[in-house]
């Protein structure tokens, strides 16, 4: 918490918070409206019906204070989760694929091939990275001075 900041009560859309902060796609920006808890998202302006909010109505968000930047987590991050998954896999043989999908270009992508062949160890991947995911959701939270008024949802997968 910052000095002096006042700690907000938000109901946070998990979803949401989730999908702004695991995007990654550096085109659109995100901001959670504390007023109402929603994620707003920019998006291309020539888009046809979009309604995303004009440059004008962030200004303003951002003079009013009810609107929040929300950054993308750095693919680092997720790719250290999965990196710390694959060094709790007790199989030396899925194991030692697991370190050969996270070298180079395509890890994230390979990694998920890699466990498409073990449903077992996939659905444990899906539990320790929504575990992390909402680790990092409530760090960016208290970050902010927010306090949720909503519970994230349960989620495995």
């Amino acid at each position: 918490m910052t000095i002096n900041a006042m700690i907000r009560k938000v109901p946070i859309d998990w979803d949401d918070l989730e999908m702004a902060l695991t995007m990654n796609m550096e085109e659109h920006g995100c901001y959670l409206d504390i007023r109402t808890g929603k994620v707003e998202m920019t998006a291309d302006p020539d888009l046809e019906g979009d309604m995303s909010p004009s440059e004008e109505e962030i200004d303003k968000g951002f003079a009013e204070g009810y609107f929040v930047h929300i950054e993308s987590l750095p693919s680092s991050v997720e790719y250290n989760w999965m990196a710390d998954f694959a060094e709790t896999v007790t199989d030396p043989s899925l194991r030692d694929m697991l370190a050969v999908a996270l070298d180079g270009r395509g890890a994230f992508r390979r990694f998920k091939n890699v466990l498409a062949d073990y449903p077992a160890e996939r659905d444990r991947w899906f539990t320790f990275r929504a575990t992390h995911l909402c680790e990092a959701m409530n760090e960016w939270l208290a970050d902010n001075d927010i306090e949720p008024t909503t519970v994230p949802p349960e989620r495995t997968r």
